[in-house]
């Protein structure tokens, strides 16, 4: 469907804060150190995710207001009671790394997560659609952390999460937040929107099984990481790189407004299987579906980039990804453990010969690094150079990958009643990170995974092409 106005109108309703109710437990903790993991993270843009819900039946904007907001505010609030971290601060920047006390996330009593409520004028059916669409359009449905004026040797601290719920009147609505990386991983967002989704659902006493885990102890750290991490981070902020070399990935400042677009690609079982025999015929690597997937994608913006003469990927893109590394760890780490658990994997660019680089290389060369993670102590085994490698990498303007399709999260965002499960949920922050945004496919029957893109308007008719292509010729 064509966009009907180059911005359409958002109108701020309602700013209100939400507050974990019934408060946390007195002996939960209320300071939750970074670790190791997290600091891998922290200096990333936030990950916002999307979530559109079509209704028709919601005609105007006071129905919202009236019927469905209270009971949000209401299941979101008891959410949060179980995952009150979300609620806090994050109570150091990077400027402020080395600087005794170190950076943690503090919750208290009357801490909130900041929730805004709008009306939009723009096109639900436009925005939800798989086409190429205009990111700029999106810009409107997603919050901003807010960042505060610390208190004693802090000066500032930031929040950790924020919602937005936007109404499309006659059509449906979204939900959209934004989430500090440094704070949680994808699967312990999953666990959080799973919560306040079946809240939602089932009412107040719906079970939430397993509780988070907060216990940072459950971590090991023999190798001394968050030190080397912290010293890293000190380094590069010292050196005027603290987020610098991650301009390399942000399309919204590389391109002029309104030339960046974000398209979804569906890999169908179907498609994903003869792609699986036509990657094992030409390399002898048995594939996984998510190694197919990322592969072709991989190759698909390697063979973009080439065709409008991008002489910074003539040679091809690094590629990297990450791995949960709960069932890693040693001891394993248990599966409702609130935090960052991921280990950063890079893929050899010698996949690319003097063709370019293929689908199938390109699927190989990440199957490899995936079955190397098997061998035990594998996946932590390069950790120390993760920090600068992040940096490197988004200088390098890699393709990387943010979401996965095992977290499943059309099935976490099933918000039941006139809602159910989102018609569309979109990574929108891989405008800013280059990223791949991987999700189970949310259409019913045809399984597979989709994977969302963000690129400049003519590399995206290309990488079109090429997926067309690819496909045609199995």
């Amino acid at each position: 469907m064509a966009p009907q106005a180059l911005h359409p109108v958002t109108t701020v309703l309602e700013q209100c804060h939400v507050s974990p109710s019934p408060a946390p437990a007195a002996g939960q903790p209320r300071a939750l150190p970074l670790t190791f993991f997290d600091l891998a993270f922290w200096g990333l843009p936030p990950v916002q995710r999307l979530f559109f819900y079509a209704n028709a039946d919601l005609l105007e904007v006071s129905d919202f207001t009236l019927v469905e907001l209270p009971k949000l505010k209401e299941s979101l609030a008891a959410a949060l009671h179980h995952f009150y971290p979300l609620a806090g601060k994050l109570t150091c920047q990077l400027a402020e790394v080395g600087v005794a006390p170190e950076p943690e996330v503090v919750f208290a009593h009357g801490d909130s997560v900041p929730l805004t409520v709008a009306v939009s004028g723009d096109d639900l059916e436009y925005l939800a659609g798989d086409h190429a669409r205009n990111t700029t359009r999106l810009h409107p449905l997603l919050p901003a952390l807010r960042r505060h004026r610390g208190s004693g040797s802090r000066s500032q601290e930031q929040d950790v999460l924020a919602v937005q719920v936007t109404v499309f009147p006659r059509a449906g609505i979204c939900i959209g937040t934004t989430l500090h990386h440094a704070v949680a991983d994808g699967s312990s967002y999953a666990h959080f929107l799973s919560t306040w989704a079946a809240i939602h659902r089932l009412g107040k006493k719906a079970p939430p099984a397993p509780l988070p885990l907060y216990d940072r102890a459950v971590v090991r750290d023999d190798a001394g990481l968050r030190d080397a991490f912290l010293r890293d981070h000190v380094a590069l902020a010292a050196a005027g790189d603290d987020d610098g070399g991650l301009d390399g990935w942000d399309l919204s400042r590389r391109c002029l407004p309104g030339d960046v677009v974000v398209a979804t690609f569906r890999f169908t079982d179907k498609q994903l299987r003869a792609l699986g025999r036509h990657v094992e015929s030409e390399t002898s690597a048995p594939c996984s579906p998510y190694a197919l997937a990322c592969g072709a994608a991989w190759a698909g913006i390697v063979h973009a980039r080439a065709r409008h003469g991008d002489d910074a990927s003539s040679s091809g893109a690094p590629f990297g990804f990450v791995t949960g590394c709960k069932p890693r760890a040693n001891p394993p780490i248990p599966a409702s453990y609130f935090g960052n658990c991921l280990g950063l994997c890079r893929v050899d660019e010698a996949a690319s010969n003097e063709r370019g680089l293929t689908a199938a290389a390109a699927s190989a060369a990440i199957w490899r690094v995936i079955e190397e993670l098997t061998e035990e102590g594998r996946a932590l085994r390069d950790a120390r150079g993760w920090v600068r490698s992040v940096r490197e990498y988004a200088s390098a303007r890699a393709v990387t990958v943010a979401g996965s399709p095992k977290l499943r999260m059309y099935a976490a965002a099933d918000f039941g009643g006139a809602w159910g499960r989102p018609r569309k949920v979109e990574i929108a922050s891989v405008e800013r990170t280059g990223a791949l945004a991987l999700a189970e496919s949310g259409r019913d029957g045809d399984g597979g995974i989709e994977v969302g893109v963000a690129l400049p308007r003519a590399e995206m008719e290309a990488f079109r092409a090429f997926y067309l292509d690819l496909f045609d010729r199995l």
